[in-house]
């Protein structure tokens, strides 16, 4: 029964986890090959004459985000990310925008452009550098929504 379910939803799976993974086909193996691994070690306790398809996917997404812990998005530590290139604004058009920030997040943004040590940022907040930077991004990201939002006439 096991080889039947192989042969009729090992495409699938793969094709799920290349799409979960942006096409990171190496990756989208070996999660593929975990998901029948896991499907073999527990196939004396499942039923498989009945709909497996769903636990496939399910284990499929146990083991993709298994993956992205052992493998975090990595971010060139050499590139340092330039202020959100956003329009001019006054001084208190750029405050009102920061405003609309959470405290924590403005003061990590002013740390991290006031040419605070990236790495000794990152270790005060419990996380990585890599994931500093990730969350600057996002933060920016944000920033230039409301400023978009601004620049078009819409209030802050």
């Amino acid at each position: 029964m096991y080889n039947t379910i192989l042969k009729r939803h090992y495409t699938d799976i793969l094709l799920y986890c290349t799409s979960r993974l942006k096409g990171d086909r190496y990756a989208a193996e070996d999660c593929t090959q975990e998901v029948f691994l896991a499907l073999y070690r527990k196939s004396h306790t499942l039923d498989l004459t009945k709909e497996i398809l769903p636990w496939l996917y399910a284990a499929a997404d146990r083991e993709i985000l298994a993956y992205r812990r052992r493998h975090p998005e990595t971010v060139d530590l050499d590139v340092v990310p330039e202020p959100a290139e956003i329009p001019a604004f006054t001084e208190s058009e750029a405050e009102t925008i920061l405003d609309r920030l959470p405290k924590k997040e403005r003061r990590l943004l002013e740390a991290y452009y006031s040419g605070a040590d990236r790495v000794q940022l990152a270790m005060s907040m419990g996380i990585s550098v890599n994931a500093l930077y990730l969350r600057i991004r996002r933060i920016r990201e944000r920033l230039q929504g409301y400023a978009k939002n601004m620049g078009k006439g819409g209030s802050v």
